[in-house]
C-alpha cells in the first residue's frame, strides 16, 4: 500500500524544477515561450490592440469568438491586456503540452526511477513530478502576465485601474486553465519512455479530439457538447469572461480533469516497469 509523505513529495517537486531548468526540454520551453511573448508584447506595446475597444472591432471579433465574450472582454476591460489574455489562454495547449511532456517519460526510458524507488514510492514520484510541472508552467504565466500588465498600463493610460483590478484574476485564470493540460501530460508521460513521444502523443490526442468534436457537431450537436468535456477547453469560455463568478465556476471543473487524467495515469504508472 502506497503512503504519501508530503516532505518527500516536496523534495521531489524541487528536484523536478531544478532538473527542468537544466534539461533540454525545459530550456527549449523557456526559450520558445520567452521569444513568442517577447514578440507579442512588443507588438502590443505599440498600441495595436486599442482599436479592439471600438464597436466596429467588437462586431468583427464576435464572428471569431463568442459574441458575449467579445462584448465584455474588449469593452469592459483594458483592450491591450484583454488581447494578451485572449492570446495567452488560446495558446496554452501549444506551450503546456510541450512543457509538461517529460514528467516521467525520459526517466522511464532510462530506468532512472529505479534509483529513486528505494527512498520514495511511486505515488510520491508521480505526484511530485506533476507538482513540479504545474509550478514551472504557473510561474512562467505569472511572470508574463505581470509584464503584460505593465505594458497595458503604459499603453492604455485610462485603463490603469482596470489592469490593476484584472491582473490577479488573469494570472489565476491562466494557472487554473493550464493545470488540466499538465494532468493530461502526466497520463501521456507514463505511457511512453520518451519526452518527445509523450509530447507527440499529447498533441495527437488533443488534435484528434478537436477534429472529432468538430465533425460530430455538424450532425449531432448535443453529442458533440458532451464529447467536448473530454478536453479542458470546455472551461475556456467561462475563463474568458473574466469575472470572479465565472472563474470560480470554471475552477470547479479543474479537480475533475486532474482526478480523471491522474487516475488513469497512476493506474498505468503503478504497474509499469520502471
Amino acid at each position: 500500500m502506497n503512503s504519501l509523505r508530503l516532505g518527500v513529495v516536496s523534495t521531489l517537486t524541487r528536484q523536478d524544477l531544478y532538473y527542468s531548468l537544466k534539461s533540454a526540454r525545459g530550456l527549449l520551453f523557456l526559450v520558445f515561450f520567452g521569444v513568442f511573448w517577447f514578440w507579442v508584447l512588443w507588438k502590443l506595446s505599440s498600441g495595436n490592440a486599442q482599436h479592439l475597444a471600438s464597436p466596429e472591432a467588437g462586431m468583427i471579433m464576435s464572428y471569431i469568438i463568442d459574441p458575449k465574450v467579445a462584448s465584455t472582454l474588449f469593452v469592459n476591460h483594458s483592450p491591450t491586456f484583454s488581447a494578451f489574455y485572449y492570446l495567452a489562454i488560446s495558446t496554452v495547449p501549444m506551450f503546456v503540452l510541450f512543457a509538461a511532456s517529460d514528467q516521467t517519460a525520459n526517466d522511464i526510458g532510462s530506468k532512472y526511477l529505479r534509483f529513486l524507488t528505494p527512498r520514495c514510492n511511486r505515488l510520491e514520484i508521480f505526484i511530485g513530478r506533476f507538482f513540479g510541472a504545474v509550478i514551472l508552467v504557473a510561474v512562467s504565466y505569472v511572470i508574463i502576465t505581470l509584464l503584460a500588465a505593465l505594458i497595458a498600463m503604459s499603453v492604455d493610460k485610462d485603463s490603469f485601474a482596470m489592469v490593476v483590478r484584472d491582473a490577479p484574476l488573469v494570472a489565476l485564470s491562466l494557472i487554473l486553465y493550464t493545470i488540466p493540460f499538465v494532468a493530461l501530460m502526466s497520463l501521456c508521460s507514463v505511457i511512453v519512455g520518451s519526452a518527445g513521444l509523450s509530447a507527440l502523443m499529447g498533441i495527437s490526442i488533443y488534435v484528434i479530439l478537436l477534429v472529432l468534436i468538430t465533425v460530430v457537431h455538424l450532425k449531432m450537436p448535443d453529442a458533440a457538447d458532451m464529447l467536448a468535456y473530454a478536453l479542458p477547453n470546455s472551461t475556456k469560455s467561462l475563463f474568458l469572461q473574466l469575472s470572479w463568478g465565472n472563474t470560480i465556476s470554471a475552477a470547479l471543473a479543474v479537480p475533475f480533469y486532474v482526478l480523471a487524467y491522474g487516475f488513469f495515469g497512476w493506474k498505468i504508472f503503478s504497474k509499469r516497469d520502471i
